[in-house]
């Protein structure tokens, strides 16, 4: 599978600004979930492992929503993470109503 790094390094930004070593992320996967029409918006589903600044690593799991279209970053580009797989399903699910999106993560 190919890797998305333009996503990855956002990522990476987005835990850095919000209390992790972005820097030191290692991703189990980072791939494309859901895309609405003609393709601008794009929800994408990752796990983490990431480490809070002082404090243990642990397993995170993702959804980031993206709009190419959009050039603002705070609009363009949004992260949720949950810390169990149902809550991330639950989360993926709710961000992808209306797109054409993947069926399940459950069983990764």
């Amino acid at each position: 599978m190919f890797q998305n790094k333009t996503t990855q390094k956002d990522v990476r930004t987005w835990f850095s600004e919000n209390g992790y070593r972005g820097e030191a992320i290692s991703f189990q996967y980072l791939e494309l979930y859901a895309i609405k029409p003609p393709g601008w918006e794009q929800i994408f589903t990752f796990e983490v492992d990431a480490q809070e600044v002082n404090k243990e690593v642990r397993r995170v799991y993702g959804v980031v929503f993206d709009d190419e279209r959009i050039t603002k970053a705070a609009e363009k580009f949004r992260v949720a993470i949950c810390f169990d797989r149902d809550e991330h399903q639950k989360k993926l699910d709710e961000w992808s109503v209306g797109f054409i999106a993947q069926k399940s993560v459950k069983n990764r």
